[in-house]
């Protein structure tokens, strides 16, 4: 009887537990770094977050007090309150930069440091050594040599502050119709010695003055108005009759962020009886004003004025007031409405100081015009 043996297979296991103990290390070597992987950019998040939120808060402190030392405070403190890798994200004064960002052709905004009148806060955030939080340990950074990572990141913050002032036409013509009527209007007129009527440029006027002022309540910037009106010295010629005044502007409403003041002012004069010339000068002067006063007027607002006439200057020189506003850094957009309004005059008013004019005929391009200013004025980059 003949027995057969067959070979068996040499043991396998003994070939596995080594080829397991050499992968060994590396499959952990690279599940370390994953983890780091995902803890370093989950970190990296938290810096972000905890920047902008320090970048905003501090601007918006900026934005109500024109405090650089309360904008740091404040930075600080918010900062404070966001955790990065597990601590409280600590900054320096020399981490907060105040300065002011413009907007470039290409429409991006760039940021100046120690630049004034200061619209923005740029913050950078350290996890360096050199930061009061230090640098973020990793949790398997021994494995490849490295214990720790030092990530940056910073955020700018940029408001935009505006002071307006409106500077509008009183004299008699805003009286007239807005259709169907120019000239000038006589004294037999009865409309001469009464408040404008519905019908009249003035309470178009008004109701596009109301879309503005909505249009500023809804908008994120934060805005003070002031409201100035013009017409002329009538008195010394008439006396003080039917509304002749020997002031030939006014300051209706100083700056403030209450806007139903400007509305109330808007009422007052749409129910009152007043007359006058063209004296867009005097106007614009006491817009200036306005905008200068230093109880009301902010150090790092931006200034604009805004002028509406319906006629043609008979008094004064609007030129001159613009080269006055020019060298004051106020800009000066400008309205004509009506056909017999000296758009030529006015459009050079307002390049005198980089602003631009409108021209409207009828009440509801007039409402557009003073809804495209309020958009103008009130862009906010963050």
């Amino acid at each position: 009887m003949t027995r057969t043996f067959r070979r068996g297979r040499a043991p396998r296991r003994g070939a596995m537990l080594a080829l397991i103990a050499l992968l060994l290390p590396v499959v952990l070597l690279f599940l370390g770094f994953a983890v780091d992987l995902a803890y370093m950019q989950t970190t990296r998040m938290e810096l972000r977050a905890a920047a902008d939120a320090a970048a905003r808060a501090g601007a918006t402190a900026l934005s109500q007090t024109d405090d650089p030392t309360f904008a740091r405070t404040t930075a600080k403190q918010i900062a404070r309150r966001n955790t990065v890798a597990g601590s409280n994200l600590l900054l320096r004064n020399s981490d907060i930069e105040i300065g002011r960002s413009v907007e470039q052709p290409d429409g991006k905004w760039a940021f100046t440091a120690g630049v004034t009148p200061s619209n923005a806060v740029r913050v950078t955030a350290p996890r360096d050594a050199g930061s009061r939080g230090g640098a973020v340990s990793l949790f398997f950074g021994g494995l490849i040599g490295k214990t720790d990572f030092e990530p940056i990141q910073s955020a700018t913050a940029s408001f935009l502050n505006v002071d307006i002032c409106l500077v509008l036409d009183r004299s008699t013509s805003m009286k007239l119709n807005v259709t169907g009527q120019s000239g000038g209007m006589y004294t037999n007129d009865p409309r001469f010695c009464s408040p404008p009527r519905s019908t009249s440029r003035w309470v178009a006027l008004d109701a596009a003055v109301r879309v503005f002022i909505d249009e500023l309540r809804a908008s994120d910037a934060e805005e003070q108005v002031a409201l100035a009106t013009y017409s002329s010295d009538l008195a010394s010629t008439m006396g003080r009759v039917c509304g002749a005044s020997s002031s030939p502007s006014s300051l209706d409403a100083p700056l403030d962020t209450n806007l139903t003041k400007i509305t109330r002012a808007m009422d007052d004069l749409t129910t009152s009886v007043w007359n006058g010339n063209t004296y867009i000068e005097s106007g614009m002067l006491t817009g200036l004003g306005a905008l200068q006063d230093a109880r009301f007027a902010r150090q790092n607002a931006t200034k604009v004025m805004i002028v509406l006439t319906d006629g043609n200057e008979n008094v004064g020189s609007a030129m001159a007031a613009a080269a006055v506003a020019a060298t004051t850094d106020v800009t000066i957009h400008t309205i004509t409405f009506s056909d017999e309004a000296n758009q030529s005059l006015m459009q050079s008013v307002a390049a005198a100081t980089e602003g631009k004019h409108y021209h409207a005929n009828t009440a509801e391009e007039l409402r557009d015009v003073f809804k495209e200013l309020a958009a103008t004025t009130t862009a906010l980059t963050q």
